[in-house]
């Protein structure tokens, strides 16, 4: 880390090895925070574990990978790890007055406020709707309009209107996230899109965006795709 001017130029295993400290008979710990990550498919996934996934995981990999065992990781190390991801996602939290501050006149912007109001590791579809005053100031929190499945998450454009009304609302940006931690919008995210739109415009409404959220890793370390900048 002291070669780079910043953690965000190190790889994941680099990162982890570094909360690792040491490695395991014959593997070295950046060896062994690849084979850590590997058990998960993705950095999305593991971060999203608890201490308990974390050791269901370890063991799964060890049966299927017998010659490339994760070694060295128990129950100790196993809850430091759990804390470190807790204390990351506290940290996406956001209080209500703090949101009120803010300006949300970008995407990155309002990805920012979605993200401190999704849970990292939820594994359904969620749908936020923010409310924008004239100068682009969020009137509250961002409000969850509906809870999916794994894939896909409904939403009646006149439940979002209506909250739009009844906070006096002059913009509105919508977000959901994708459990998998792949952002690319479905043809239903499109047409969802699309719909909203168009209702908003016959109330004087501004529709600014439909972000889909993926895992902070993802669309080139974006962690979202914006469906406005996608031609939706």
């Amino acid at each position: 880390m002291r070669r780079f001017a910043s953690a965000s130029d190190l790889r994941d295993e680099a990162l982890l090895a570094i909360l690792l400290r040491t490695g395991a008979p014959g593997c070295d710990v950046v060896e062994l925070s690849k084979r850590l990550i590997s058990a998960f498919g993705s950095l999305g996934e593991f971060v999203r574990a608890d201490w308990r996934t974390l050791r269901l995981r370890i063991k799964e990999y060890n049966v299927a990978h017998p010659d490339k065992r994760i070694l060295g990781i128990g129950a100790v190390k196993q809850m430091e790890l759990a804390a470190a991801f807790e204390l990351v996602r506290r940290g996406y939290e956001m209080k209500p007055d703090d949101v009120t501050r803010l300006h949300v006149g970008t995407s990155d912007e309002a990805y920012r406020v979605f993200r401190k109001s999704l849970n990292p590791s939820d594994d359904k579809e969620n749908l936020l709707v923010l409310l924008l005053d004239h100068r682009n100031h969020p009137i509250c929190e961002p409000i969850k309009m509906s809870r999916g499945t794994q894939d896909m998450t409904l939403v009646d454009p006149r439940d979002v209107l209506k909250e739009a009304i009844r906070w006096g609302a002059k913009r509105i940006a919508i977000a959901h996230n994708h459990p998998s931690g792949d952002p690319t919008p479905s043809n239903e995210d499109h047409i969802a899109t699309v719909k909203l739109e168009e209702a908003a415009k016959l109330i004087g409404l501004e529709f600014v965006d439909h972000l889909v959220l993926g895992c902070p890793e993802s669309a080139n370390g974006r962690g979202f795709i914006s469906l406005r900048g996608a031609g939706a």
